[in-house]
């Protein structure tokens, strides 16, 4: 009586184990913004786009000046990151568009 037991739970198993999905890819978003840059205290880049309605942070060597006007492409980050501020993203590559940063007080100005 004991085996008829053990023989049902291993059917049992056996049918979980092939009617089970496999598990779905993860995808990544692309991103492609245009912002200010700003250097944080642990090294990491913040991009706070033109509208100031997002901010990115990522990591890049050679680092773009605090300040300057950048645009980047890259992917979301998936996995722990040193950034903690904003969207954590892999950038691909960056670009200077040539312009600088205007301050909050220089807007009111």
């Amino acid at each position: 009586m004991k085996w008829r037991w053990v023989i049902a739970f291993a059917a049992v198993v056996a049918a979980l184990a092939q009617t089970s999905k496999p598990a779905p890819k993860l995808q990544l978003r692309e991103v492609r913004a245009t912002g200010c840059v700003r250097i944080a205290k642990n090294g990491c880049i913040l991009l706070t786009t033109l509208s100031g309605n997002t901010t990115y942070t990522f990591e890049a060597a050679p680092k773009p000046d605090a300040g300057s006007v950048i645009t980047i492409t890259g992917t979301e980050h998936s996995g722990p990151s040193p950034c903690k501020t904003g969207l954590v993203i892999d950038v691909t590559d960056w670009e200077p568009t040539g312009e600088m940063c205007v301050s909050e007080k220089e807007k009111r100005d």
